[in-house]
């Protein structure tokens, strides 16, 4: 059910037919390398700025492509409208994408022992802003994510869906609505330091999108 996708949304690049096809590249090609990025994360001295660890993030992913793939990364890409940028996107090599947008986005957030609700929600909420639409309009998938700077996955996504869960009994405002179990994290799978995990979550508009988490362990 958290893979069923809208098919209502277009590409804007030959190089990918389909979304099924977009998801199916891109976050294979995480689920493949992301674990890698914890000894390169490591041989960079260890930074604490989330802005810094989504940067180094960039450029590994970058360079495990090789120039071969026909999608880059590029570190907070800038929405077709308005002001905002995510903290991380993907692009196709595509001459012909008019407009240019990312064919996938992620947003990232620190994970320390004074995490407040913000990986969930609030001001610079990174899930709010999915279903806000004030990232990835155009997209019916995205990905979340999170630095874990101490405990475990396990830790983590008791505490994010616990937030999700007093949420949902709260009544829906500004038309966010958190209610369903899809809106909750699922485990998917386990790459040793990096345990991946999927929610399929409600937009203001009415419309899914499919949300990837990876929280990463960074101890």
């Amino acid at each position: 059910m958290l893979r069923d996708q809208s098919t209502t949304y277009t590409t804007g690049t030959s190089l990918f037919v389909s979304w099924d096809e977009v998801e199916q590249t891109i976050v294979s090609f995480v689920d493949n390398y992301i674990s890698g990025f914890i000894p390169y994360y490591k041989s960079q001295n260890s930074p604490l700025g989330e802005n810094r660890i989504t940067d180094l993030l960039s450029v590994y992913f970058n360079m495990c492509t090789q120039g071969f793939e026909p999608f880059f990364f590029q570190k907070n890409p800038t929405q077709p409208m308005g002001y905002r940028e995510s903290d991380l996107g993907v692009y196709a090599k595509d001459w012909n994408m008019t407009p240019l947008v990312p064919i996938f986005e992620f947003e990232a957030k620190k994970l320390p022992a004074s995490a407040t609700h913000e990986y969930v929600y609030g001001e610079r909420g990174g899930m709010e802003r999915f279903k806000r639409e004030l990232h990835s309009p155009h997209l019916p998938h995205c990905g979340m994510l999170g630095y874990m700077f101490c405990n475990n996955a396990n830790y983590w996504t008791g505490k994010i869906n616990a937030w999700i869960t007093t949420l949902a009994s709260q009544s829906p405002k500004d038309g966010i609505d958190w209610r369903g179990d899809n809106e909750l994290l699922h485990p998917i799978k386990s790459f040793g330091t990096v345990t991946k995990f999927a929610s399929k979550n409600k937009r203001v508009t009415q419309t899914d999108i499919v949300v990837f988490h990876y929280l990463i362990d960074l101890t």
